[in-house]
């Protein structure tokens, strides 16, 4: 695959959170090229909307087996 290729490639990740005191889990979803772009996305949207999360959770969306992958610590540290 050609570099441009790569770049335009996107996955869909999903954030499973809950926010300070509360029992419920809430979740948003965002499309990005890597997990740590959507991490940005996703701190940038509890920035605007005043949400303070206790327990963050990310999947990734694997299209080929139908399901949601969890996205570990360790792909977010990553700066490739």
């Amino acid at each position: 695959m050609k570099k441009d290729e790569e770049s335009l490639s996107v996955n869909d990740y999903r954030f499973n959170y809950r926010q300070t005191g509360d029992e419920l889990f809430s979740e948003r979803h965002f499309s990005a090229p890597n997990p740590i772009v959507a991490r940005q996305m996703f701190d940038l949207a509890c920035k605007k909307d005043d949400l303070v999360g206790d327990e963050v959770n990310m999947a990734v969306w694997n299209r080929w087996a139908n399901r949601w992958e969890e996205v570990s610590t360790e792909e977010l540290s990553d700066t490739d």
